[in-house]
């Protein structure tokens, strides 16, 4: 069975890595949405590429009436030196974003008639790193 996947903030570090891992799998349809177009090399690796915005709402429903996804890997974040510099935005981005990609994987959820996959991970940046006394 062909998996889909939804990577938001996928031309990131994470992104590039999660990409590469899933395509080496034969059976992962990779849909890849960035503000930025991903470079050639990350790309082909990817069943469709989207440049677009989490907090476009149009952009999102159009995803999700043209996919049936299995998991969404939500990356996509504005970092702490820019959330500081702009935090309307990191808001907006951080929160209002999220949510907006929460709700495509409860609505996949119920049409599809099994969960969905939301898988939101984070680096040092919000949990800091790791107490070596642990």
């Amino acid at each position: 069975m062909i998996k889909t996947v939804l990577i938001t903030g996928a031309n990131g570090e994470i992104g590039h890595g999660l990409i590469d891992r899933l395509a080496e799998r034969d059976k992962t349809e990779i849909i890849a949405l960035d503000l930025t177009p991903l470079e050639p090399l990350q790309a082909e690796k990817c069943t469709r590429t989207v440049v677009g915005d989490i907090l476009n709402a149009g952009l999102l429903e159009n995803l999700s009436t043209t996919h049936n996804f299995d998991a969404i890997y939500h990356l996509a974040a504005v970092l702490s030196t820019s959330a500081e510099r702009h935090p309307p935005l990191a808001h907006r981005v951080n929160v209002d974003g999220t949510l907006n990609l929460l709700e495509i994987a409860v609505t996949q959820s119920h049409l599809q008639g099994r969960p969905v996959k939301f898988l939101y991970p984070s680096s040092i940046a919000v949990y800091g790193f790791p107490d070596q006394t642990a």
